[in-house]
């Protein structure tokens, strides 16, 4: 394929794991013609139709249910594009945040950079993707969090890691005696989940200038605005929502807080770190009162990422050597950020905590958070569709 993938298409590709793109055959070349390349493999079940694609001002035009163009001559140039083992180029990651900014809406554009610049990606595969990863994985679900956020530079850098978590299933056993009769026995089981940790496709500080140097071009605007909202490295989209339900102006529907960090580096005493079993560890969302020099940490506690028995007892030996060291901790739930009356609360304790004044939201400050919320607490894999 001769043209370049942008926008929605190029962030299905960067959102599909290597271990998954190697399951799949090099898409057919331009002289097999689109029907052929929608009808392939990779294109079915990552890619999607229509296949998005750039060209400089000027060039043809397409719009049809297989494929559409856009004009867009920054994202088409030769540093913005890289070639894939699939056989097609690609914009790079951002490259393509940029071109994707006039498909989706300002909060999608948002999460989409959140995810690019965060350790962590959403991806689901195929049944049949499924079965063949399956057969290569024998070590799930054993990482501790911090694991999950080392990578061998001797490696190729691209290779993933999959979070796991915890599902209880019922199976057949045969029960003791001539008989032989069959009973059925609950199981706890490790399924792979969606999240996928990686390291950052973009660093914070590339987005940011990126976003400054496009201001000024069409839909330069809209990126900019969404980069400004990118505050801090994620390490998955519960934490995204934290960021922004917390962070964000109360106008917008956050709870406003200023000084708001996000996996902030926390070195332990030698006493926490008897507890903790490590040097130092990191907060999900450090909320600080810079005046007092307090720090309250919000722990986001989410299904996938901990899964397994081993990173729910590393997590509560984490916490409790912060609290140990005088840090307010508050293990912070889904459910609990999408109920009103439960993160009201714990905005109210934070404020208590921090010494910070709380104040009653309006009502078109409780309409904006309720907008916020459904917004942040999404469908992930529906962001760019």
């Amino acid at each position: 394929m001769d043209e370049i993938v942008c926008a929605n298409t190029a962030f299905r590709y960067w959102r599909c794991p290597p271990q998954v793109r190697g399951l799949y055959p090099r898409l057919p070349s331009s002289e097999d013609g689109w029907l052929a390349l929608t009808r392939s493999p990779f294109t079915i079940d990552v890619l999607k139709t229509p296949i998005v694609t750039t060209t400089a001002p000027g060039g043809v035009n397409y719009h049809s249910g297989l494929r559409a163009t856009i004009h867009c001559k920054d994202a088409s140039g030769a540093g913005n594009t890289l070639e894939t083992a699939m056989g097609f180029r690609v914009t790079n990651p951002l490259a393509t945040l940029f071109t994707l900014a006039r498909f989706v809406s300002p909060t999608d554009l948002v999460l989409a950079m959140f995810e690019f610049c965060g350790w962590f990606s959403v991806f689901e595969p195929t049944a049949v993707a499924e079965a063949e990863l399956g057969k290569a994985e024998d070590t799930a679900g054993d990482n501790t969090t911090e694991s999950l956020f080392e990578f061998d530079e001797s490696q190729d850098e691209a290779q993933w890691k999959r979070v796991y978590a915890r599902v209880k299933v019922k199976e057949q056993v045969n029960t003791k005696g001539s008989n032989k009769q069959k009973t059925t026995k609950e199981v706890t089981k490790l399924k792979g989940t969606s999240l996928w940790m990686r390291k950052p496709l973009i660093e914070l500080n590339e987005l940011h200038e990126y976003a400054a140097k496009m201001k000024s071009r069409k839909w330069g605007a809209k990126f900019y605005k969404a980069a400004q909202m990118v505050t801090g490295v994620a390490a998955s989209p519960l934490e995204v929502a934290g960021i922004l339900l917390l962070s964000l102006p109360r106008s917008r529907g956050g709870a406003g807080f200023r000084h708001v960090y996000v996996n902030d580096f926390t070195p332990l005493t030698a006493s926490a770190q008897s507890i903790a079993g490590q040097k130092a560890c990191y907060g999900d969302i450090v909320i600080v009162n810079p005046n007092i020099m307090k720090a309250g940490i919000v722990e986001l506690q989410g299904e996938v990422i901990h899964g397994s028995g081993a990173v729910l007892d590393h997590d509560a030996k984490r916490m409790t050597a912060l609290q140990s060291m005088g840090y307010d901790v508050f293990l912070v739930t889904h459910d609990m950020l999408n109920d009103t009356e439960q993160l009201d609360a714990i905005v109210r304790s934070l404020c208590s905590r921090l010494e910070l004044r709380y104040r009653c939201k309006t009502k078109a400050q409780k309409t904006a958070e309720m907008e916020l919320r459904a917004n942040v607490l999404c469908n992930w894999q529906e962001i760019g569709r």
